[in-house]
């Protein structure tokens, strides 16, 4: 058995351990005694992003959608539909694909051993035929068309487009009808080989078990696989400008009320803990102007410009990084004026003392409460593992981080030519 890394929050007692397999697969485990359910999510940092396949001597260029794609058919297997496997076990499974990484997961309360047997054997073991993947186009094709009547994917991704030259992130990560219908089973199967490497991957698996227990499963079944031998150099086109592509973008689709999305290109910072604390930096931003107590929020909610949905987020990888406010309106042209000149005003202003404390110390309590929840510990977990970094970086870096941190922050984020509009308004009649 290999040896084991333990991992220790003194101040919460929580012990997170970490293996490296012979094969590259980091596992993470947190026993949680007490608790009935067990929860496990395996990633890949494979997601819509990685348009090209990396090999070690070239790289070929990927249709849009083919990682979504590859997750859906990560679910066939020779002894039929996974989810059938899973449920007959009593776990409840799913997948996701994200702009950076798709992940599987379970949940169970009963044989939880044989249910992360599946879980590793579909992972690792992909079985497609000509004939499956065609019907999965299909399959696929509906869900897109059911994404494309959806508003908030319609202006989220015209944010994206908005704000974004050349990179992938802007590209739907479900694809389209014609960039699936090139996808064929040998492309697939080269992709899952290059892509769903233990090397590129990590588990993590919270559960009431004991770690001895669930450590020895996890090598037991994964040394019983095959794989490759390994992916070549991640490949990604990030040579952007700071400065958005477009300023508006404007779509007319059959909704009741008006949306608005400001959206704002921040500069990456590359992952690690540089890329951790400009994330945590931001958040407490956006936290003290468009929370629930937000200095922007409020006025703009009691003036009747918004609703209680109206917020904002901060999202972040390696190569790109971004905000976004906003929700529906009845107004747009009045809101815009009033969150822009409320906004300018925010950012000579600076975030207040008080509400910087306010906002950090609520976030202290949430990063405590996470490990009430087998599901946000797993990924946490593994969101870390993405991006290089430890639970504990997050504590430490969320307690150091200063009032001086956070007004850099805003005021570096909110650039006007690095914004962007996205809106949509109702159908004309």
């Amino acid at each position: 058995m290999q040896d084991t890394m333990v991992i220790t929050d003194p101040v919460l007692d929580e012990q997170i351990h970490k293996r490296v397999l012979p094969s590259g697969l980091t596992v993470y485990v947190v026993r949680k005694k007490g608790f009935s359910k067990s929860y496990a999510t395996i990633a890949t940092r494979y997601g819509s992003i990685d348009t090209a396949l990396p090999t070690h001597a070239k790289s070929e260029t990927l249709p849009d959608g083919i990682a979504h794609f590859l997750e859906h058919k990560v679910f066939a297997t020779p002894d039929g539909d996974a989810f059938d496997l899973f449920a007959a076990r009593g776990a409840s499974a799913n997948a996701f694909t994200s702009f950076s990484s798709t992940r599987y997961l379970f949940s169970t309360s009963t044989h939880y051993v044989e249910n992360l047997r599946i879980l590793l054997e579909m992972v690792f073991s992909l079985y497609v035929t000509p004939d499956n993947v065609e019907k999965e186009k299909g399959i696929i094709e509906r869900e897109i068309a059911m994404y494309d009547d959806d508003p908030d994917w319609r202006i989220y991704f015209g944010a994206l487009q908005a704000m974004y030259h050349t990179h992938p992130v802007s590209i739907d990560i479900a694809g389209t009808g014609k960039t699936i219908g090139v996808i064929t089973s040998d492309l697939l199967e080269r992709v899952h080989s290059a892509f769903y490497h233990p090397k590129v991957m990590a588990l993590a698996v919270v559960s009431p078990e004991p770690v001895n227990k669930t450590m020895r499963a996890v090598e037991r079944y994964v040394a019983s696989l095959r794989f490759g031998k390994g992916p070549g150099k991640r490949r990604i086109d990030a040579d952007e400008p700071r400065e958005a592509r477009t300023a508006m973008l404007t779509q007319r689709l059959p909704v009741a009320r008006p949306r608005f999305l400001a959206a704002y290109k921040d500069k990456p910072t590359g992952g690690g803990r540089k890329q951790l604390k400009r994330e945590l930096a931001a958040g407490v931003v956006l936290d003290c102007l468009f929370g629930s107590a937000g200095s922007i929020y409020l006025p703009l909610y009691e003036s009747g410009l918004v609703d209680a949905r109206f917020s904002g987020s901060y999202t972040a990888d390696a190569t790109y990084s971004f905000a976004m406010v906003g929700g529906e309106t009845d107004n747009i042209t009045k809101l815009r004026r009033e969150y822009e000149k409320r906004l300018t005003a925010a950012c000579e202003a600076g975030i207040a003392a008080d509400e910087f404390e306010r906002v950090r110390n609520k976030e202290v309590g949430a990063y405590a409460r996470a490990f009430n929840s087998p599901q946000r510990i797993a990924h946490m977990l593994v969101d870390h593992h993405l991006r290089g970094t430890s639970l504990i970086d997050y504590r430490d870096t969320l307690l150091g981080l200063t009032l001086r941190d956070v007004n850099k922050c805003l005021r570096e984020l909110f650039l006007d030519e690095a914004r962007s509009y996205s809106i949509i308004k109702p159908q004309k009649k």
